[in-house]
Parts: structure tokens; C-alpha cells; sequence
């Protein structure tokens, strides 16, 4: 399997100034190191499901990634901290620093990155990863309470991690629940997890999407369900919050929905062509979405009307990504291609090619104008101006 990134977020500036390190003695290493059963593999349906057959017909061989024995050394009665002066003094976050969150599929083992970006110093680095057991779909932020990243997989359950906590080994709490021994004690998706939203008005609320044709809202106050949505016919691809409005949720599936999620059966949708792959709401006019589709068109819906603003074939293959600031729109596809359009005389800027497909995007809160990039092959991870059309890399 080739690796990829299928998944990107941008951290706000402040969030993360403290961080810990976790040091486990001597007997919680022997403990952990203690070699579980092989979770039963994957069938060959559930690949093709979850789309990451596309990538290469290898097996992923989690074996060696995912045993703790591969991580820890216990047999030394003392730890020697031999990091460099440097090493120590890129752990510490400035108050100016940006986290990238990064979901990184590999041939062998799966993790979740988190990168330091600062503009003003021009620092961009890896500060630390975690090591995952599933291949990540999707990732999302929420700071109610701390500064943690939820995390979608091909499993049915959602992993929290404490984004201050720096060599965790297991999540802070998971979302869900999926036993096949007792399956009566299963609550959650029964599939996987493709979308992840939190809602910043209502920061006790976490949604996400699944290849079980459901959506669910979390309430983080509980770590349990509140609301499950329903009877979209597919999978739900795509989950955004309004900015200004706490209870209204675009959702992507065969078609493009509207939910007011103060009742769950109050929605309008709008029918399409193919797939929706992507939702985004405008960031300055509240009544305008922009949907991206599995056929490659970019299209502008107005919630107040029946029939799309514009629409026109952006991509040749799926769009995987749309970011919306002030005049531009910028879109990613695995045709390769990243695209930056001009929102108001909706005319294409600029092309960017790749070498790879592009499968994720994220602009970043506090420097619009720069947007993290994921792809695979040697298109990867990079960081991309949209003032110059240039690019960065780790």
C-alpha cells in the first residue's frame, strides 16, 4: 500500500502551550508489552468499501507497527534522556505557533502527526506522533475543555487523544462502542467513521458521519449519542457546522442536506448528480454552501433556493477538498491537481500539479491564506500560499 495522507487540520494559535510527557516505569512497560491476539482481518468487501484497495492491492501488516514491544525497552533500570538542547527547545510551543494535525497511512503502520508551523520564524517541523492501530479517514479539533483531536477510522469507534499529552499509548476516551461478543452492549456507528464536525457554538456537541448511512451528535458532557439521523440511502461523506447558526448542519451523501438539528426530521436537500464528497459553508454569507462531487463539479447553493447559483466541472475526478476565504475558492482532487478560483468572477487562478492525488485540505485560522495539503506518493504533506501559489515543505 502506498502511503497517504488522508486527512489534514489546522490548530489555532495558544491552544497547546503545555504539553506532558508520559514516562511509564519499569512494570507498566512489561505490562504493555505483553502480545495480544491478532485482531481478525479486514474482508476483502470492507476494503473495497472503505476505498483504500484504490491504493495498491498490498495487505497492511499492522503486526510489527502495533505491538508495544516495538515501542518500549523496559529491561534498563534507568531512562538516559540524551535529547539535544535543539530537540528540547523545539518541544516547547511559542504562543504564535500553529499545530497541523496530520492522519499518515503507511505501508506498515498507521499514526497521527502533529507539526509545529510558526510564520514569523518560519519554523515547520514535526513535534511528535501517535502511533494508531486503525488507518485514520478523518480527523477534527475541538477545545471545550482541553486541546484534543477525535479521530475516524475504518474501526466504528471514535478515538479521542490529548493533543498536550506527548507519548500516550491508548486515547483519553473513545466515542462508541463495538464488542462482537456482546453485541446488545454496542452503542455508536456499526461502521466506519468518514466525517468528523464540532460545533463551536455548542462545544459540548461533536458530529460524524458513517458508511452506516447515519449521522450521530455526541455529547462530549456524557461521551454518548444525543441525536441520530437517518435514511440517507448512502454513505455520509461530508459533515459542517454553520459558522453563525449553532443548530444548522450541511451534510454530504448521495445528495446535499441542510439540517436544523433542534428537531432531527427538519431538513431540506437538494438532489445531485453523482455523490456529495464535500460540504463547506461560506464564511461571510451565511445562506451560501459549497458542494464538491464525486464527478468533479464545484457547485454554489443559496439554502433559500431550489436550484444551485452556479456550477461547472472543476476537477476530473473527485473533489476531496474546498476552502473558501474573501475572493478565492481553492479545491483538491485526485486528479492531481489543487485549483484556486476567483469566487466572485468565478474564473480558475491558478493550477497547481501534483505528483499524486491530493485526498484532504484545511485552511488555517489564523493565516488564511495558507492551506495544509495531503496527498500520496510524493505529493504528501505540504503547505500551500495562496498569495504566491507556493509551497512548503517539512
Amino acid at each position: 500500500m502506498t502511503s497517504f495522507i488522508p486527512c489534514v487540520k489546522w490548530v489555532k494559535q495558544g491552544v497547546s502551550l503545555h504539553q506532558n510527557t508520559i514516562k511509564l516505569s519499569q512494570q507498566e512497560l512489561k505490562e504493555l508489552t505483553e502480545i495480544k491476539p491478532k485482531e481478525k482481518e479486514l474482508s476483502k468487501s470492507d476494503k473495497k468499501d472503505y476505498g483504500l484497495d484504490n491504493y495498491d492491492e498490498e495487505e497492511m501488516d499492522m503486526s510489527g507497527a502495533m505491538s508495544i514491544s516495538g515501542l518500549a525497552v523496559y529491561n534498563n533500570t534507568d531512562f538516559n534522556d540524551s535529547d539535544t538542547d535543539s530537540d528540547k527547545l523545539d518541544e516547547i510551543l511559542k504562543p504564535d505557533d500553529n499545530l497541523v494535525l496530520v492522519g499518515n497511512v503507511k505501508k506498515t503502520e498507521c499514526s497521527l502527526e502533529v507539526y509545529v508551523y510558526n510564520g514569523n520564524d518560519k519554523d515547520f517541523y514535526i513535534h511528535h506522533d501517535i502511533i494508531l492501530k486503525h488507518p485514520p479517514l478523518c480527523l477534527e479539533w475541538f477545545g471545550s475543555v482541553g486541546n484534543f483531536c477525535a479521530l475516524g477510522s475504518m474501526s466504528a469507534v471514535i478515538e479521542v487523544w490529548d493533543l498536550d499529552l506527548i507519548g500516550c499509548l491508548e486515547p483519553t476516551f473513545r466515542l462508541g462502542r463495538k464488542k462482537k461478543k456482546n453485541p446488545e452492549k454496542n452503542y455508536g456507528h456499526t461502521d466506519a467513521i468518514l466525517d468528523i464536525a464540532w460545533n463551536e457554538h455548542l462545544p459540548h456537541i461533536l458530529s460524524s458521519g458513517s458508511v452506516d448511512e447515519t449521522i450521530l451528535l455526541w455529547d462530549l458532557e456524557t461521551n454518548e449519542p444525543h441525536t441520530r439521523m437517518e435514511n440517507f440511502g448512502d454513505h455520509v461523506q461530508s459533515l459542517k457546522w454553520h459558522p453563525f447558526e449553532s443548530q444548522t448542519l450541511a451534510v454530504g451523501s448521495s445528495d446535499f442536506y441542510v439540517y436544523d438539528c433542534r428537531t432531527y426530521d427538519t431538513y431540506r436537500n437538494w438532489d445531485i448528480k453523482g455523490k456529495v464528497e464535500k460540504v463547506h459553508w461560506d464564511p461571510s454569507n451565511g445562506f451560501l454552501c459549497y458542494i464538491g462531487t464525486d464527478r468533479g463539479k464545484l457547485m454554489c447553493y443559496d439554502c433559500r433556493a431550489n436550484k444551485p447559483l452556479w456550477k461547472y466541472k472543476g476537477h476530473e475526478n473527485e473533489v476531496t477538498g474546498i476552502y473558501v476565504w474573501e475572493k478565492f475558492i481553492v479545491s483538491s482532487s485526485t486528479d492531481e491537481t489543487l485549483k484556486v478560483w476567483d469566487r466572485e468572477n468565478k474564473h480558475l487562478i491558478k493550477i497547481r500539479e501534483f505528483s499524486g492525488a491530493l485526498h484532504s485540505l484545511d485552511g488555517c485560522v489564523d493565516n488564511p491564506f495558507l492551506v495544509a495539503v495531503g496527498g500520496s506518493g510524493t505529493s504528501k504533506f505540504q503547505l500551500f500560499d495562496i498569495n504566491d501559489f507556493s509551497l512548503k515543505t517539512c
